[in-house]
């Protein structure tokens, strides 16, 4: 893998520091969310008290208690792959293609590990089939 020249040393440092608070943020989210589910689960107790109603709402939060979990756990896992590739000296440069990734989207996203392009194609191929 090459080097991304566009990005200095204080760049990288600042961004380090942005994952690092960021990585601390998804993980209490994740805490949170998971410990959200324990106390929903054990104050849901036997569904055959609930009204269909209530039963539906409560599927409707946990599918997306679910989604939400999904997306901060692979966030978590783009952030903590941008702080390895810090150390590995290669952050800055697609993980897909070894292309640079542009300075605007590392501002925008410092979790960015795949140019736009290479995180489309990424995410296309990670959807399940209709």
């Amino acid at each position: 893998m090459t080097k991304n020249e566009e990005l200095d040393e204080r760049f990288i440092a600042r961004q380090r520091q942005r994952l690092l608070e960021l990585r601390e943020e998804l993980q209490e989210m994740v805490r949170g969310m998971e410990e959200d589910q324990a106390s929903r689960g054990e104050a849901e107790g036997d569904a055959s008290e609930h009204d269909p109603g209530d039963m539906s709402h409560q599927m409707f939060t946990r599918e997306m208690d679910a989604t939400v979990g999904l997306q901060a756990r692979r966030r978590l896992e783009d952030v903590e792959r941008a702080l390895e590739k810090i150390e590995e000296g290669t952050y800055g440069v697609c993980d897909d293609t070894g292309e640079p990734i542009p300075r605007g989207r590392l501002e925008a996203m410092p979790e960015a590990i795949r140019t736009v392009e290479a995180q489309q194609r990424h995410d296309r191929n990670r959807r399940p089939p209709r």
